[in-house]
């Protein structure tokens, strides 16, 4: 989605007016924390990663299964959305209802089986680090899916980045920062692999859509900003982005040495589910005019 910090420092620019809900001192200190930005915007709708035991099985806790592809094995999930939110199974029917008058020219006449989003989880801010995670959402008879694609050790990079890749050509890239993010990154990552990925028909940034739009409405548009701001729902017990490299380390070293370890990736694993989920929704209340 984003450099850690880049987007988590953004603030409103020189004079632009504070939003009066923010002028109290929400965004000074502690006030400035996730969950006083929920009271805020009077989120009263949570998501929080179901728990998972130290000592369950992958199939339990990640809900999917290994997938054998043209550069070896990874990890696969494939769920509905309303696995993640109970409350997003119109999440279609709304983004069907957006394309119809996109709210940018780079959505101009798509179908919805013309986009895929995509949001990675990596080991460093660079692309000499590898990523592990490409979470992407695409449809299926007009029904969102999101699918994650997992390397369980980084010797699965080629193979989530070639799988990825499979499902790419023709499609619109929609990404949260991914221009300046999550598609270099992949292209980078892809080039070390030697895996020859298509380029994407198109790429729409929502980050500069965002900012265009709702800049002056809230503190900053950090993708969590915008979703208790705009979406109207906030994470509890979200991991911070910033965390995710050295879980994901500590995850190999026990898988390594006991075998164990599915349930460290399970935060990882929602935190970016509801990135690319959050995306769509998005789109869809630019569409909708809030």
């Amino acid at each position: 989605m984003s450099s850690w910090e880049d987007i988590a420092n953004e603030v409103a620019p020189p004079g632009t007016e504070t939003p009066p809900a923010l002028a109290t001192g929400a965004r000074r200190g502690k006030a400035g924390k996730r969950g006083n930005l929920g009271e805020v915007f009077g989120v009263s709708r949570y998501l929080e990663c179901p728990p998972a035991a130290r000592g369950d099985a992958p199939e339990t806790v990640w809900n999917g299964w290994q997938e054998s592809g043209r550069d070896g094995n990874y990890y696969f999930i494939d769920r509905a959305v309303t696995a993640y939110d109970s409350e997003g199974e119109n999440l279609g029917a709304r983004l069907q209802n957006a394309l119809k008058n996109p709210p940018s020219s780079w959505l101009e006449g798509l179908s919805l089986e013309d986009l895929i989003f995509c949001d990675i989880e990596t080991t460093g801010l660079s692309s000499a680090n590898p990523l592990f995670l490409i979470g992407t959402m695409i449809f299926v008879e007009s029904q969102p899916r999101l699918q994650l694609y997992l390397a369980r050790d980084l010797n699965e990079e080629k193979a989530i980045l070639s799988a990825f890749g499979s499902k790419l050509r023709g499609k619109t890239l929609v990404t949260f920062n991914g221009k300046s993010f999550d598609w270099p990154f992949i292209e980078g990552r892809a080039t070390r692999n030697l895996v020859k990925l298509p380029s994407p028909q198109g790429h729409f940034d929502l980050l500069f859509a965002a900012r265009r739009r709702w800049r002056s409405q809230l503190p900053n548009c950090r993708l969590q900003t915008l979703e208790m701001g705009i979406c109207g729902r906030g994470r509890q017990g979200d991991i911070p982005s910033s965390q995710i490299p050295e879980r994901y380390y500590d995850f190999l070293e026990m898988a390594q040495t006991k075998g164990q370890g599915a349930h460290l990736l399970a935060p990882i694993l929602f935190h970016n589910a509801l990135d690319v989920l959050t995306m769509a929704e998005l789109i869809c209340c630019m569409a909708e005019g809030k």
